[in-house]
């Protein structure tokens, strides 16, 4: 008799095998907890045919999405290896159920991450940090309407990891004060949006993730990519787009899709 777990996670991987639209999981269908849908999440990693795991993602991040879907702390999500790429980099949107991005800081992950026993914190978080790099995330939401999104619906199918461009890393990161860094959105022609790195909270979000995932013993290697949550909304992308995330003087990333 097959778990609740396997079918959950193979109901998955059918619907994203055939191109099906994004639906909250319902009945029996619906894992019981986050431990449960962590546990689907793995399990469809391993089914779908993307490669094996290069880091981890945040959704749900901010405390205004918390409190509208009614949790207390974010989703996390796996990114492939293959699909962290370097910018520049082009897009082909069909490759996509439904593509959106988000902008964010990426954390490559130092050889400390391998211990478990160390609670993280904003004050020693530095040291699980080899380098800090602008990045934009690619998020496919297969289609899905956000109006009563169930977070462990999302959990389950690996918080819509789409993939991630990277930037070249910032130099000396550690000697820079991340309060006087600017992220500004390029979205062709449009009036550039700029507000402050650290609206995202990315040093917190990267303390809660790393905890989290050595609590639940999941795969945490050195070189490793994390990414914590975007500081604007999440915006659909399509054809003929030109999209540069900056961070004021240290460095950007560029997407062209097409």
């Amino acid at each position: 008799m097959k778990s609740n777990v396997e079918k959950i996670s193979n109901f998955l991987f059918e619907a994203h095998e055939a191109g099906d639209r994004f639906v909250n999981l319902e009945k029996d269908m619906k894992p019981k907890d986050f431990d449960e849908a962590y546990e689907v999440q793995t399990q469809l990693r391993q089914k779908l045919p993307r490669g094996s795991l290069g880091g981890y993602k945040i959704a749900l991040s901010s405390k205004i999405q918390q409190d509208y879907h009614k949790i207390s702390h974010p989703v996390y999500g796996g990114l492939f290896k293959n699909e962290i790429f370097n910018s520049p980099k082009t897009i082909v949107l069909k490759n996509y159920h439904r593509m959106s991005v988000e902008f964010e800081l990426a954390f490559e992950l130092s050889d400390r991450i391998i211990d478990p026993s160390i609670q993280r914190n904003p004050e020693n978080i530095v040291h699980d940090i080899l380098n800090v790099l602008p990045a934009i995330e690619l998020i496919d939401d297969r289609g899905a309407n956000y109006d009563g999104l169930d977070p462990l619906s999302l959990a389950c199918d690996n918080a819509w990891s789409g993939g991630l461009v990277l930037g070249d890393p910032i130099n000396n990161w550690q000697e820079q004060d991340f309060l006087d860094i600017q992220s500004t959105c390029e979205w062709n022609n449009e009036p550039r949006l700029t507000t402050g790195v650290l609206d995202a909270k990315p040093f917190e979000n990267l303390c809660w993730l790393i905890n989290e995932l050595h609590s639940r013993k999941s795969e945490l290697k050195p070189g490793m990519i994390i990414i914590t949550g975007s500081v604007f909304k999440v915006r659909q992308a399509k054809v003929g787009d030109q999209i540069n995330h900056i961070l004021s003087d240290h460095g950007k990333v560029s997407i062209a899709v097409i």
